[in-house]
């Protein structure tokens, strides 16, 4: 484990923030000191310290933010400290690789699934140590407690662990011919639900909506799953009234455009429709976003079946599902 000290990281600076703990979470680093930091912010991880104590602490790297390693060099040569071992360096060269490796290692964990058997794909403990391997985003919230087999890279899929995990489960079940996911991203979760369902249907089509490209290793996961097909820039209504079995909806949080999502594609939806962040507090201020949308959208359809994956009730992300038949 490489000890670490940051300088010049700002609280603001949340990818930067991120791809830290995504290395802490993985044992990779211990941040020991933090110096050159912007006064009244808030601590990021709680070992402020001059730079003349920090560089009496035991340390293999200074990661600097801001600035430069000449820059560096000479603010520690004024305070007196000699830098003739100091390695010094900026973030992208203490992560190096890290994010290709992760996304080869993703491309694996699709093969593992799609040759999996029946018995293995509906073990949890199987399907969450491929998941957790698979790796998940870095959200604050997951990643300063750290959950026990799961690596957090930016690279990873967007959602709760446990969520996401019991949702597959769920969804590994459903025989599924034709399906479409509004707001895909980086596709990583896409391509997890993609490989769940062609498992069950060789035919099938999943069609990934979204109005930028964003989308990583489609390529590699094309070849695996001939199902997926890329419909970017595209949004819902261009698919407006089209019949899916299966509609995954996570695209612009906004109560309006969720609305619309629901009455261009999730409102055809044959056998499920889904939603993410159905409790996703932190949208509210977009008319009352996803909770109001999953609010109302349950309502409508109480006399339907309806499921809920949350870890966090009423407090934040978690995943509606109505299920039509």
């Amino acid at each position: 484990m490489k000890r670490i000290i940051t300088w010049g990281l700002s609280y603001s600076d949340y990818d930067s923030q991120r791809e830290l703990f995504s290395l802490i979470a993985d044992g990779e680093i211990d941040v020991i000191a933090e110096v050159q930091y912007v006064p009244g912010e808030n601590e990021i991880f709680e070992c402020r310290s001059s730079v003349e104590n920090a560089f009496k602490l035991p340390h293999d790297i200074v990661i600097f933010f801001d600035t430069d390693e000449m820059g560096v060099r000479a603010e520690l040569e004024k305070a007196g400290i000699d830098t003739e071992n100091e390695v010094i360096c900026d973030l992208e060269s203490l992560i190096g690789d890290r994010n290709s490796k992760i996304l080869s290692y993703q491309v694996q964990i699709i093969k593992d699934l799609l040759e999996a058997s029946d018995r293995q794909i509906g073990d949890r403990e199987w399907l969450f140590n491929k998941l957790g391997e698979y790796g998940f985003f870095p959200f604050f919230k997951l990643v300063k407690k750290p959950q026990p087999g799961v690596r957090y890279s930016t690279c990873g899929i967007l959602q709760v662990p446990d969520e996401f995990v019991d949702f597959c489960l769920y969804l590994s079940k459903l025989k599924c011919h034709k399906a479409i996911e509004v707001g895909v991203y980086k596709g990583s979760s896409s391509y997890v639900m993609a490989a769940l369902l062609y498992r069950n249907n060789p035919d099938l089509v999943y069609e990934m909506v979204d109005i930028e490209d964003g989308l990583v290793n489609y390529d590699e996961i094309s070849g695996l799953i001939p199902a997926i097909r890329k419909r970017i820039p595209c949004t819902s209504a261009d698919f407006a009234g089209q019949k899916y079995d299966y509609c995954f909806i996570d695209a612009d949080h906004s109560y309006g455009a969720v609305m619309e999502d629901y009455r261009n594609v999730g409102q055809y939806a044959s056998k499920m429709t889904v939603f993410h962040d159905v409790y996703g507090h932190e949208y509210d201020e977009l008319d009352g976003g996803t909770v109001r949308g999953w609010r109302e959208l349950r309502e409508l359809n109480k006399d339907k079946e309806i499921i809920e994956f949350s870890k966090y009730p009423d407090k934040w992300m978690g995943l509606g599902v109505i299920k039509w038949m």
